[in-house]
């Protein structure tokens, strides 16, 4: 039986107030920044879509219907959450219904057209900037002082960059799914599950790295052998001196970020202690291992912290408003989690 996510996955805040989110999906707004400018022709009709409690790939399986084409040639940047308002846009290629009156005419009454137009290209997974966050918390209940002093630790020092429970399935069950498919017990024969499956596995042990990290208080600490990325890029590169003044005012600076590994079939990137950290971790799931060989996947690296844009708050008497910009891949639960318990 596997621990819930919050026992496996600690917090780096000390958390002592309470309280709900999504009571209404006006609680909960998402809003995709994409700084794309479209080329006003070409065979891909582009649009802007506010959704209220619909999923993204609902939407497009709306949008193949409605404009006569099948799924794979509806694109957009990423999913977005159910349970909120959310606006995203969304690509559909050689639509055989152009006339945008006519699409929204027949679309449900959840999905609005905001913006359109035409481009020679498809929008693409992860092709976005940021994706802008207005959450309204409600029935507060504990320390609010707390609650603040968590926030200033939030903005001065960002947050443990987890992939969220989403990630993992309802009741974390995935883990269970990925470990039974690795070892042949279950057979997986949908693409898109399979695909949900390896990058469970992958989390798991990102996750575990990070939350190791955390408890030895080495989260933010440059350990010999330690990769680093560049802000908002997915350069990243050895430390080579894990004492240096400058990787230190740089780190503190969120000019630079620590990393852990997306594990794969090949040796870590990571070196001497760092290596070892990493090392011992993946090595406890040999399934894992048997999975990432069989589908050759290779080592790559993600961010152990993730620092929330813009980030402001403002209390509506025993409720709290967040506003706040993340960069693709990271979670606003995420951020939500080192606040307060919802």
């Amino acid at each position: 039986m596997h621990k819930n996510f919050n026992q496996l996955f600690p917090t780096l805040n000390t958390i002592n107030a309470s309280g709900t989110i999504r009571n209404q999906a006006a609680d909960f707004r998402v809003t995709e920044i994409n700084d794309i400018e479209l080329s006003g022709n070409g065979e891909h009709l582009w649009l802007f879509i506010e959704k209220i409690d619909s999923n993204t790939n609902w939407v497009a399986k709306q949008l193949s219907n409605v404009c006569q084409v099948p799924q794979r040639q509806v694109g957009y940047a990423g999913l977005k959450d159910r349970h909120a308002i959310t606006q995203q846009w969304f690509s559909i290629q050689l639509p055989k219904v152009t006339d945008c009156e006519k699409i929204q005419a027949a679309l449900a009454d959840e999905i609005t057209i905001l913006k359109h137009g035409k481009h020679n290209k498809k929008i693409k997974t992860g092709q976005l900037d940021s994706n802008q966050f207005e959450i309204v918390i409600r029935d507060i209940d504990g320390d609010k002082q707390n609650i603040e002093n968590n926030i200033a630790n939030v903005i001065e020092n960002g947050v443990p960059n987890y992939f969220g429970p989403q990630r993992f399935g309802h009741d974390m069950n995935n883990i269970q799914k990925v470990t039974d498919w690795f070892a042949g017990t279950i057979k997986v024969k949908s693409r898109n599950l399979k695909s949900i499956l390896i990058s469970t596995a992958r989390s798991h042990i990102f996750n575990l790295i990070l939350a190791q990290r955390i408890q030895n208080q080495q989260w933010d600490l440059c350990l010999k052998g330690d990769i680093l990325q560049l802000n908002n890029s997915k350069s990243w590169f050895p430390a080579c001196d894990a004492t240096a003044k400058e990787i230190k005012k740089r780190l503190a600076e969120f000019d630079l970020h620590l990393t852990a590994a997306m594990w794969g079939e090949d040796p870590a990137q990571t070196t001497d202690g760092a290596a070892e950290l990493e090392k011992t971790i993946a090595e406890s799931f040999p399934i894992y291992k048997q999975g990432f060989e069989k589908f050759k996947l290779k080592q790559d690296r993600r961010s152990m912290r993730i620092v929330p844009l813009d980030f402001h708050h403002k209390w509506l008497g025993n409720d709290l408003k967040l506003n706040f910009k993340l960069l693709p891949g990271s979670y606003a639960t995420g951020i939500i989690r080192e606040i307060l318990q919802v």
